[in-house]
């Protein structure tokens, strides 16, 4: 089976990225965490898909960085077209399961996945008598990983309200009837600063984490404490 796996990117410099991490902690820190929670993902879809048939991309939210690809140079690019976050995720989809077998689409601020979860979406996916898909929850109501290996019509993206604390509940509701779905881990997305050091903690208590996902560690120790030292002496200013 050939399946795809793309990587959704926005470019610092180009586009505005993580604004609820910027408007607290600044936005060189934003951008420096988008940077290394995108190379820690990369890392480990590139490690669950070695010695397999399965093509990995980074989907970046601008056109002109398809040339200026000063920080999406690991992979090949394409480019996840104009509208709302469920018209380019609906774009990139099609785009890619009409040269795969099964497409799978991942943000890059969840850094803890894990090989061993992607492969259990591949195996999945790779059931080609049925039609499947993979879901990946996260603890705000939205989803870290979605999957499939049927077609999915472009209002059923479009008509969910995404970034609401049922947006996976919604996506979910309006997919259920397509095929078969399988549920994997549930996970939390790093939007805003409280949830940093549960990233943290995630990626300390993975058993073999890539150099990729030290590196990150490394920087959200930095930034972490920081953030808990401020808001406990807010706390006994009070």
């Amino acid at each position: 089976m050939r399946g795809a796996i793309a990587i959704f990117v926005k470019t610092p410099g180009l586009s505005p990225v993580k604004t609820r991490l910027a408007a607290q902690l600044g936005r060189d820190t934003a951008e420096s965490f988008h940077l290394a929670s995108a190379q820690a993902v990369t890392a480990v879809v590139q490690a669950s898909t070695r010695n397999t048939a399965i093509q990995c991309y980074y989907a970046v939210a601008e056109h002109v960085a398809l040339q200026q690809r000063r920080h999406w140079r690991d992979l090949p690019c394409l480019w996840q077209g104009e509208g709302g976050l469920g018209r380019r995720m609906a774009h990139v989809y099609e785009q890619l399961l009409n040269q795969h077998d099964f497409v799978i689409l991942v943000g890059a601020d969840s850094p803890q996945m894990t090989a061993a979860e992607l492969s259990i979406a591949y195996s999945c996916l790779s059931d080609c008598q049925h039609h499947q898909m993979v879901f990946g929850p996260s603890f705000d109501g939205g989803f870290w990983l979605f999957g499939g290996n049927c077609k999915v019509p472009i209002e059923r993206w479009t008509s969910v309200t995404y970034s609401t604390a049922d947006t996976g509940a919604q996506f979910l509701n309006k997919i259920r009837h397509l095929g078969s779905i399988q549920t994997l881990i549930q996970l939390r997305d790093a939007d805003e600063p409280e949830d940093l050091p549960h990233v943290l903690k995630s990626l300390n208590q993975l058993s073999e984490p890539l150099p990729a996902q030290h590196a990150l560690m490394s920087l959200l120790t930095t930034i972490v404490q920081p953030v808990a030292e401020t808001e406990s002496g807010s706390s006994c200013a009070m």
